[in-house]
């Protein structure tokens, strides 16, 4: 297939039917309770819960690997970091089509790939595919609100891993966790607002029965995150990925998804500060209730909980449990998350570091290398048509071997790029969803061949270049 045709596909919008029905969250929460687990673990599985979303949804590839792009991007001293963030949107770009007006695997996605290899296809695609629905989702909820995307194990090591000193590595008990936060601010009267949700993302090739597994297993995932004693908002999306058509699923049950809120002055100064690093191991429930040492009863063998008290399900994966006296703490562990995710991902990395605790920086793999450094800092620039917005950003290029060059731009507008680079998180939040809006507004013709915009202010584009 030609290049050409890859870039027409990428670009092409086309229909997404999402579907969220009682009868199919029955069946979901049946194989739930049915799956091999322990006494305790059933008590805190998530009910699968119908939401309303507008369906089909309208989106292209290009967007979904925008989406994926933005999602598994992190702050690294790898030299090998430009390539590895290339490869989430090159090695998919051939995969998607419109076929009939409707997003659908290209045969050679379809057909062409042997099973190990259509695993990480559908996770990485059940990736973008989620985030696109969760935001549409989240868009009937709170119609003003502009999400940003967190990796959960990327925002949570800055608190909770003990990696002192030595090599660190994830507890085994806290693999049931989910993989993203999406964040959200809102300013109006009389103040501002966070509101947090978390996301689970599940893809495969195979038939409905595995859809519903997956869904069954993601009513445990989105559990295992407590602010004080309540569970955060969670959504969970399966995607079910055909040469005949893309199909996605998703339920959430109806909470309250608010995080944190304050006046503005209060967010402004807790912006402008780094989170402290805890030294808090995964919390504990207890069932039934363990007392804690000290109070004449018998010592547990059990992890307490960072402030001292809660019950861990016994034989179950410990949430982590962020004590609801540290809503403020964890609001700036997924802000400074956030930003330095935006900035890694426009190839500034020496600025993404600032934003970084000391802890997420000695994870890296190699220490000596100083990030001011960096070749990685870059101002590549492509404006839109006259009158419209300047993008800031890092542009990596494959020769194509016919004399041609494959660019692939992933940036942010540039006043959002400066704002995050100058140390302007505040206004970054404030301003992120107005190259989005201005995109809609008017959808004048792109720079490139494939393009695609975000609500955080993200964008990529995917052109060919004449040597």
């Amino acid at each position: 297939m030609d290049i050409e045709r890859v870039l027409q596909r990428l670009r092409t919008t086309s229909k997404l039917p999402v579907e969220s029905r009682e009868d199919l969250a029955s069946e979901v929460q049946v194989i739930a309770e049915k799956k091999p687990r322990t006494r305790g673990s059933i008590s805190y599985l998530k009910a699968p819960s119908p939401v309303v979303v507008s369906s089909p949804l309208t989106t292209s590839p290009a967007d979904i690997l925008r989406e994926l792009g933005v999602a598994t991007t992190f702050v690294s001293r790898s030299r090998l970091l430009p390539v590895a963030q290339l490869w989430a949107h090159v090695r998919y770009c051939a995969t998607m089509r419109a076929r009939g007006g409707m997003l659908a695997l290209t045969p050679d996605a379809a057909q062409s790939v042997v099973h190990h290899h259509k695993v990480a296809q559908s996770e990485q695609l059940g990736i973008g595919l989620a985030l696109v629905v969760a935001r549409a989702v989240l868009r009937q909820l709170h119609p003003l609100l502009d999400y940003h995307v967190v990796d959960a194990d990327v925002a949570l090591r800055a608190g909770y891993i003990k990696g002192m000193p030595g090599e660190v590595r994830n507890r085994p008990a806290t693999k049931k966790r989910p993989d993203y936060f999406l964040v959200g601010y809102e300013r109006g009267a009389p103040g501002v607002a966070v509101h947090v949700t978390v996301l689970e993302c599940k893809g495969t090739h195979l038939r409905m029965r595995e859809v519903k597994k997956q869904l069954a297993d993601a009513t445990l995932q989105v559990r295992t995150v407590v602010v004080g004693t309540e569970p955060l908002y969670g959504l969970m999306v399966a995607s079910r990925l055909k040469e005949t058509g893309i199909q996605s699923y998703v339920f959430d049950p109806p909470g309250d998804d608010e995080l944190w809120s304050g006046d503005v002055e209060d967010l402004q100064a807790m912006l402008s500060q780094m989170p402290e690093e805890k030294q808090w191991l995964p919390g504990r429930w207890l069932d039934p209730p363990v007392p804690s040492p000290g109070d004449g009863s018998t010592e547990s063998d059990e992890t307490p909980t960072p402030d001292g008290g809660g019950q861990q399900l016994l034989g179950t994966p410990p949430p982590y449990q962020i004590p609801a006296s540290e809503r403020r703490w964890f609001t700036q562990v997924l802000s400074s998350t956030t930003a330095a995710g935006m900035l890694a991902y426009a190839g500034n990395n020496a600025s993404a570091s600032g934003y970084a605790t000391a802890r997420q920086l000695g994870m890296q793999q190699e220490p000596l290398d100083d990030f001011d450094s960096w070749p990685m800092s870059t101002n590549d620039r492509i404006r839109f048509a006259q009158g419209g917005p300047t993008l800031l950003g890092h542009t990596q290029r494959m020769q194509m071997g016919d004399g041609r060059t494959l660019a692939v731009f992933r940036g942010l507008e540039s006043h959002l790029y400066r704002q995050l680079a100058d140390g302007n998180l505040n206004r970054y939040l404030r301003n992120a969803g107005w190259l989005h809006r201005w995109w809609t507004q008017r959808r004048r013709r792109p720079p490139g061949d494939a393009f695609s915009v975000g609500e955080d202010g993200s964008a990529l584009v995917i052109r060919i270049e004449n040597d």
